[in-house]
């Protein structure tokens, strides 16, 4: 397994080891996970995916969900990178927001994957009740890209397929960072911006999207280090525009839903931070871009980690 940065990460690192290490290789198959313990007695046919990301998993192995979520910023509701895996194939797409239990019922599925979820103890039996359901072994919304291949491989009885895939993923992002030197040790702030609040979110090192950047060898601002000394429970806050100027980084990430990068880069406060001023500033408004550095897969990071490195190394070339 690749080298992961901090507490937060090396907790990841051990649970899917774990889930590796303890992965049989026939069925049935018992899986623990935060919730609790599911059995699954034989090799899944009909799977259904909830949340983010969890088909990438699926379709990595091979496999082709019979639902899985609809991502609206895409026409066709499917992440781009996902397209060539499903052949002919026309999964049913499933609206995000409250779970529908009646549709995935319809689909009669015989595995629910709700890794990348918020999902609870009380939501998990009633899927549960159509089919069993793998929840994350971390916590609402933690669970990164290894935690999703090491828990589909288990319920797939795909572990070994699902080791190769994490380890030849991490050797591409060690690739990345080898041919980006400038990288190492520089600072960046991972955020994101809604029109109207008047505040810049900022991720902490415990969200998938910091993750990858401080394997990588990158570290988080210092003024974003104290916040999460202050608050180590959560993803991440909101740094009031007004108070930016305690903050600097050698990089700024930001990304942006439909409309708010012109919103964010007409506000004079944000305009004079830092990395603003200086250009080093990764802007980051395109569905693809927004959503291969939120839902990182091993199917996201071959298809747009390279561009995004990239620019990240760009930016940070522009020195304070």
């Amino acid at each position: 397994m690749g080298v992961l940065v901090g507490a937060a990460g090396l907790l990841a690192a051990s649970r899917v080891k774990a889930a590796f290490d303890t992965a049989p290789d026939r069925f049935p198959v018992e899986i623990r996970h935060a919730l609790g313990t599911t059995r699954i007695e034989a090799e899944p046919q009909r799977i259904v995916t909830l949340g983010w990301n969890g088909e990438d998993a699926v379709l990595a192995l091979g496999r082709i969900p019979v639902g899985m979520h609809r991502y609206g910023l895409f026409g066709s509701g499917i992440l781009p990178w996902n397209e060539p895996y499903l052949r002919t194939q026309t999964p049913t797409l499933l609206q995000s927001g409250e779970l529908d239990y009646e549709a995935i019922a319809a689909l009669e599925p015989d595995l629910i994957l709700a890794i990348k979820t918020g999902i609870n103890e009380i939501e998990w039996q009633r899927l549960s009740s159509i089919a069993p359901t793998v929840a994350y072994s971390s916590a609402p919304w933690r669970a990164d890209w290894r935690e999703q291949m090491a828990l589909t491989g288990q319920a797939l009885g795909e572990s070994g397929k699902a080791r190769d895939l994490v380890e030849a993923t991490e050797k591409q992002l060690r690739g990345l960072a080898d041919a980006h030197p400038v990288l190492k040790d520089k600072t960046f702030i991972f955020g994101s911006y809604f029109p109207g609040e008047g505040s810049l979110g900022v991720y902490f090192a415990s969200d998938p999207r910091v993750r990858e950047l401080l394997a990588m060898g990158l570290r988080l601002a210092p003024g974003i280090e104290a916040l999460v000394a202050a608050d180590p429970d959560v993803n991440g806050t909101g740094v009031s525009l007004e108070d930016l100027d305690r903050f600097d980084a050698d990089v700024l990430i930001v990304w942006y839903g439909p409309g708010a990068r012109a919103d964010a880069e007409s506000q004079p406060l944000l305009q004079a931070f830092g990395p603003m001023r200086r250009g080093a500033y990764v802007p980051l408004d395109d569905p693809v871009s927004v959503w291969a550095t939120s839902a990182v897969s091993v199917l996201s990071i071959p298809y747009a980690f390279p561009g995004f490195v990239d620019r990240i190394a760009a930016a940070a070339a522009k020195g304070r």
